[in-house]
């Protein structure tokens, strides 16, 4: 399938541009749902995680996880809200820099008022 950003535009700076999206709906919530059904196994989410990410390399654009999600949390990038196009960007580098998106994804909850859990501090022993 052609790829496009939210602007509908293809590939963006060399990089496969990203067809589906997990957006802000997430955060906090990790619902297993969208990664039960997904034929490509290509939904990840890891204990650190406020919320799951799609990998933008094994996505085949097929659409199973946006109507598994059960808090909506999931849109085509063509079609993500003005207010969540942000997570384009979060769920493509999420497999690249994970802290840094991690850090952002817990600002951007804190910003909308969403208490998190603090992250769990890996033992020292």
């Amino acid at each position: 399938p052609r790829l496009l950003d939210a602007r509908g535009r293809s590939g963006v700076h060399g990089t496969r541009t990203m067809t589906y999206v997990v957006t802000d709906a997430c955060i906090g919530v990790k619902g297993e749902a969208c990664m039960e059904v997904c034929p490509e196994f290509c939904i990840f989410s890891e204990p650190d995680d406020d919320m799951s990410f799609i990998d933008p390399n094994r996505c085949t654009d097929c659409g199973a996880c946006m109507a598994a999600c059960v808090v909506q949390a999931i849109y085509p990038a063509w079609d993500v809200p003005r207010g969540s196009v942000e997570f384009i960007a979060l769920n493509e580098y999420w497999f690249k820099h994970k802290t840094g998106v991690r850090r952002r994804v817990r600002e951007l909850a804190a910003a909308a008022g969403q208490w998190l859990p603090d992250p769990v501090e890996p033992s020292r022993g």
